[in-house]
């Protein structure tokens, strides 16, 4: 069988790192590139644990897959925002305010509202357990095989758990959708109550004198359990980066938010997407056989061809001597 071989030149994405990765406080982490799909840095990013509220996060993409009109209103009962725990970081919501199922989910991811959390539970199921298990089923179904949800908002209690890698899959999903990646990269929105809620993490700002603005988007979560958590969204070379960090020390450092901006810093002065030229491995293009049979064939076919040509050219060649030598018989009679 014969065979081409043939040697092809193709341009890869490349990943450059100067240095390794600057050590964090958080006990769990990923860092993950969303453009390229890869991971880059993970540090115990399969170990189970609270991770507070990022809950938050699933409770609103199962939320917004539930809804039918985002544009459609909720009147805040008693009922909704019964047994919220008095630690709870809330939106600020009152019995009797009307707002839309697009101002619960700002009020639960902005401000880490477990009030719209509960809120946009029981108006979409009923009761919470029953949202919840909207929740697990989500999470199953996208992958997140470490994690269990027990509530909306990220209290610790037994049976809440999952891991950073998992959250950072969420994370990947929920940002496919339009609405949660707007709710996510917003800072502020003011709700149809006139209520204004803004992202968490301005508030650390603020406290911290630093700028944030390399982050588009974040969720923050803290606990006892879970300690101080963040996921953000941020670019660099044109590539989308989620950072998840969980349990960082519980106290007013902020470490959640200083990690994240370590990582960042770090990413900005080594992370570089290069394209270079690499030799793909060669393929080969087979020339198709030619079967015995068919050679066997042609050949047959050009012996009879020959024995027919040559057996034309021997009577050409009698025809052409007896034509002469009747021609040498008439002259000897004249």
């Amino acid at each position: 069988m014969k065979r081409l071989l043939i040697g092809l030149i193709f341009l890869i994405p490349l990943n450059v790192w100067a240095l390794e990765f600057p050590q964090i406080v958080s006990d769990y982490a990923i860092v993950y590139d969303l453009t390229s799909n890869e991971v880059l840095f993970q540090k115990n990013s399969d170990t189970e644990t609270s991770v507070a509220s990022l809950t938050k996060i699933l409770t609103t993409i199962t939320a917004i897959e539930e809804i039918p009109d985002l544009e459609e209103t909720v009147t805040i009962t008693d009922a909704m925002l019964a047994n919220i725990y008095w630690d709870a970081s809330v939106a600020g919501l009152k019995v009797g305010d009307v707002v839309t199922y697009r101002d619960l989910l700002y009020a639960t991811i902005l401000p880490s509202g477990a009030d719209a959390a509960q809120v946009l539970a029981i108006s979409l199921a009923g009761d919470t357990n029953s949202f919840v298990s909207k929740m697990n089923k989500l999470a199953k179904r996208i992958g997140m095989n470490n994690s269990n949800f027990v509530n909306t908002s990220g209290l610790d209690q037994d049976g809440q758990y999952s891991t950073a890698d998992d959250m950072r899959l969420l994370l990947e999903y929920a940002l496919d959708n339009s609405v949660f990646r707007d709710v996510y990269t917003t800072k502020s929105y003011v709700l149809k109550n006139g209520l204004v809620v803004k992202a968490t993490i301005k508030m650390y700002e603020k406290k911290l004198n630093i700028d944030t603005s390399r982050i588009l988007g974040s969720k923050t979560g803290t606990t006892e359990d879970a300690g101080l958590c963040l996921s953000s969204l941020f670019q660099v070379q044109n590539h989308e980066i989620l950072i998840i960090t969980i349990h960082a020390p519980y106290d007013n450092n902020f470490y959640n938010l200083k990690d994240n901006l370590n990582l960042i810093a770090f990413m900005d002065n080594n992370y570089e997407v290069k394209e270079i030229e690499e030799e793909r491995p060669k393929e080969e293009i087979k020339v198709p056989e030619i079967s015995e049979n068919i050679i066997n064939d042609r050949i047959n076919v050009d012996y009879k061809l020959l024995g027919i040509i040559g057996l034309i050219i021997f009577l050409v060649i009698i025809l052409f001597l007896g034509t002469k030598k009747r021609k040498k018989k008439g002259r000897k009679r004249k």
